[in-house]
């Protein structure tokens, strides 16, 4: 091809090739990420059910009680979260359970967390299973109730809220397939435009010569 005939004829066809490349690249590497998503992708499932520690906190110490109660939710925390509630917490599940998961896995799958100026600990449980996941935290809520009190003596009365139901679990999956696919198209489209910058430029150099 001369430089007499880089024309605007054949400037619209290198453009329009241009447009092509870029797109069959971007739906390529689009879907190639929402496959990969899709065949990667893993749902846990999260319960919760909370603990208060509480006390008739009245007279002139009342303050000061319930200070003192609320800067002990780190240390019911670690207890919940300890081997041994999880050992404990094996006895009030279901047969089938106690073979699926020992006192350590149970401790892993098991978080909790003092709700700031409050007595009250936010105990949640991840599984694989939405039913899993509200036995074990029932579970462990139950043994954390009779933990507690031999752990920390200065431990009031131990109350513990209604019971996690499969129902209400929170649903997490991972890795999200619109966000891998949309990386995908991403990567695909810069692709395509280095790959169509590249034939334009190598066309014209050919042209000039």
């Amino acid at each position: 091809m001369s430089e007499k005939n880089f024309n605007v004829k054949n400037i619209s066809k290198v453009v329009w090739k241009n447009v092509f490349i870029i797109l069959i690249t971007t739906i390529i590497f689009g879907l190639g990420g929402n496959l990969y998503a899709k065949h990667k992708q893993h749902t846990t499932y999260e319960s919760v059910r909370n603990i208060m520690t509480s006390r008739a906190y009245d007279g002139a110490n009342a303050n000061e009680e319930l200070q003192a109660d609320m800067n002990l939710g780190n240390t019911y925390a670690k207890i919940i979260e300890s081997n041994d509630t999880a050992a404990a917490a094996r006895k009030y599940l279901s047969k089938d359970l106690r073979k699926k998961y020992n006192a350590e896995q149970i401790s892993s799958m098991v978080n909790a967390e003092p709700i700031m100026q409050t007595t009250i600990v936010r105990v949640s449980a991840k599984a694989n299973t939405a039913h899993d996941s509200a036995a074990v935290v029932n579970a462990v809520a139950e043994a954390a109730a009779k933990k507690i009190p031999q752990r920390v003596t200065s431990a009031n009365k131990i109350s513990l809220f209604s019971k996690a139901v499969a129902d209400e679990a929170k649903s997490d999956s991972s890795p999200s397939i619109k966000k891998l696919t949309l990386l995908g198209a991403a990567v695909g489209f810069l692709l395509g435009f280095i790959l169509s910058f590249s034939a334009t430029t190598w066309v014209y150099l050919k042209a000039k010569k």
